[in-house]
């Protein structure tokens, strides 16, 4: 069915930390001033990426992932997409972070995958910084 790439339109999320190089950088049409996230490769219920050419143009990943299999070396459909690759704009401190474990989020949260992460920065501003840990204690 596709004998090349296929090209991918990303699932904006807009966030309190947002804010615009993803347009001004990247060049990707933005909903807002606030937009925290494009999901370039994603088919997660809460924005799947939309192909932008071959014989599925304008389905969603999410969709071709659970129609056709076989485009993925699956046999059958039924599976949650594996991955998730999302490039932010932090254009302020993010949130704090939760990252669950497979059992943890199949157990507690209904979802086939924990969240690990793997990141790149691309670039960072004068001063950025990355915090990792925490000090908090339980009472």
């Amino acid at each position: 069915m596709y004998n090349q790439p296929i090209f991918l339109k990303p699932a904006f999320q807009e966030r309190i930390w947002g804010g615009e190089k993803l347009n001004s950088l990247f060049g990707y049409d933005i909903p807002n001033d606030h937009t925290g996230e494009a999901w370039a490769i994603s088919a997660h219920q809460n924005g799947s990426s939309e192909l932008l050419n071959g014989p599925l143009k304008g389905q969603n990943l999410r969709q071709v992932w659970d129609e056709h299999p076989d485009l993925f070396g699956k046999t059958e459909a039924g599976t949650t997409f594996p991955l998730l690759v999302k490039i932010l704009d932090a254009n302020d401190n993010l949130s704090v972070q939760v990252h669950p474990n497979d059992t943890y989020a199949q157990e507690v949260e209904g979802e086939a995958y924990g969240k690990t992460e793997c990141w790149y920065v691309l670039g960072a501003d004068e001063g950025a910084e990355i915090v990792f840990g925490h000090h908090a204690t339980s009472r």
